[in-house]
């Protein structure tokens, strides 16, 4: 043989990655709205957490308002703990930064955790909260908000809109 082929160690394949539902595919879309309307260059963690936010009657608003918190109040603190990011160019794909990766990485951990097929947005929520290197685990754990309270709000929540005790957001919130 007149050339020897090296041996590769080829890592054995990961398990593969969960399916998203409808409403955490909408979050990563907003996300992407998010960075965009502040011309970042790349989705990071708060860009998802606002996007999470923005529907009132979604889980993690509810889980959020749950543990005594007001939305704006989040929204706020995590506008102003954001560093500011450079000019960026307006693409319309954007790459996910390190912080808002893990953050998804984290919600697919959540989602096996709890023995769910397909991430919803009150795993990207978790997720957002323990990714150690983004902005909004600073700011939701000065406010004290640890995962522990958050998935016993995220579980309440998901359990009344499966049993329909659910506010309606086309009514108003009110059921």
């Amino acid at each position: 043989m007149l050339f020897k082929r090296p041996k590769l160690n080829i890592p054995p394949p990961r398990p593969p990655d969960l399916p998203f539902d409808d409403a955490a595919r909408d979050a990563l879309g907003a996300a992407t709205e998010q960075a965009q309307r502040v011309h970042a260059s790349a989705i990071h963690a708060e860009h998802l957490l606002l996007a999470l936010l923005q529907d009132p009657g979604g889980i993690p608003s509810r889980a959020i308002t749950r543990l005594g918190f007001g939305l704006d109040d989040i929204r706020l603190r995590i506008e102003h703990a954001a560093p500011p990011r450079p000019w960026g160019v307006r693409a319309p794909v954007l790459p996910y930064a390190d912080d808002a990766k893990g953050a998804i990485e984290f919600a697919m951990r959540e989602t096996r955790a709890a023995g769910l097929m397909v991430v919803g947005t009150g795993q990207l929520l978790l997720g957002v909260l323990q990714s150690p290197q983004g902005v909004p685990k600073r700011a939701l754990a000065f406010l004290d908000i640890t995962p522990v309270a958050l998935r016993a709000a995220i579980l309440a929540e998901s359990r009344a809109a499966a049993s329909g005790d659910a506010p309606d957001p086309a009514n108003g919130g009110l059921s």
